[in-house]
């Protein structure tokens, strides 16, 4: 995912795998996309961008995230 210089939120389903909890993306995030919320358990808060950061956040890095709703199986 690209990252931002401002404060953003993806919206996530949170699943336990045998391996620990890991996030999957409920699709596209416009703020007109509601129907990306509602199938949504958690929020996943992305790193800010920063001069001479990284510019995307990779697959299996460990970010902050709001859990919401009941975590999937």
């Amino acid at each position: 995912m690209r990252l931002d210089p401002r404060v953003e939120f993806h919206r996530v389903i949170v699943k336990a795998t045998p391996v620990g909890l890991k996030a999957y993306s409920t699709g596209g995030q416009r703020s007109s996309r509601v129907a990306s919320l509602s199938g949504a358990n958690a929020l996943v808060q992305l790193p800010i961008l920063r001069e001479g950061g990284p510019s995307q956040l990779q697959a299996g890095e460990w970010v902050d995230t709001v859990v919401f709703g009941e975590i999937q199986m």
